[in-house]
């Protein structure tokens, strides 16, 4: 089993840093050839960062853009098609990829009023956040290979406040993560700021089979992906358990 714990955060980099994490060495590098293969193509620099903050180790995926583009918005079918191209490239049959994309495109549907057909996404159409979630899909299908039995996932943590998109200034969880947060375990928790992205969410609820309160007493693994951003003084992080 692996528990994912969102009490400290939970975004598409997060999780795939996180999911890398638990690889071993071999398979980190052969994934993050092709993921990295597949970035270039599209103008993108990928470096897989070692980081640490008050002795915990980790690691963060970052995205480098070779030149300013405009923001992407992508209609469904274009979202699905580069979607396809992505996973193609990085080797990639795993249906974890496309689930998180159906997920984003019924949240919002719901979030907006309209049929998912007529839905386009904006931060998530993003290559970089495409690249995410073909990447968490081709990751958890190698740590399937490890004999992973399911995944279970903590309280999610939210965040509070406001947070800025596209479409303006909106509150702390947005439409669409409200509606993915449906059914789920989850609180806001102490600190502004949002701590847990519909991507997240969506990657989340895709892998998990269940959720727990607290982390698994055994551990025989334990990985930590950090993100960019700061909540109480601490960076934003995902946290894997192997149990």
């Amino acid at each position: 089993m692996i528990f994912i714990d969102a009490r400290e955060g939970l975004s598409g980099d997060m999780l795939l840093a996180a999911m890398l994490g638990l690889m071993t060495d071999e398979r980190r590098r052969d994934l993050i050839a092709r993921i990295g293969s597949a970035c270039s193509k599209r103008g993108i620099d990928l470096r897989l960062l070692e980081l640490e903050e008050e002795g915990e180790k980790g690691l963060g995926v970052a995205y480098i853009a070779r030149d300013e583009r405009p923001a992407e918005e992508r209609s469904r079918d274009d979202a699905y098609a580069a979607l396809a191209g992505i996973e193609r490239e990085i080797g990639s049959g795993s249906p974890v990829g496309r689930r998180i994309l159906d997920l984003i495109f019924e949240a919002e549907a719901k979030a907006h009023g309209v049929p998912v057909d007529r839905v386009h996404l904006h931060e998530i159409g993003r290559t970089q956040a495409l690249v995410n979630i073909a990447s968490i899909g081709a990751a958890a299908a190698e740590l399937d290979r490890s004999g992973t039995e399911e995944f279970v996932c903590s309280t999610i943590v939210t965040g509070r406040g406001t947070v800025v998109v596209s479409h303006g200034v909106i509150r702390i969880p947005a439409p669409a993560s409200a509606h993915l947060l449906d059914g789920l375990v989850h609180e806001p928790g102490q600190n502004p700021g949002e701590r847990a992205t519909p991507t997240g969410i969506a990657a989340a609820r895709a892998l998990m089979k269940r959720q727990a309160t607290e982390p698994p007493e055994r551990c025989t693994a334990r990985s930590t992906g950090f993100g960019t951003r700061r909540f109480g003084g601490r960076l934003g992080r995902t946290t894997l358990i192997r149990a």
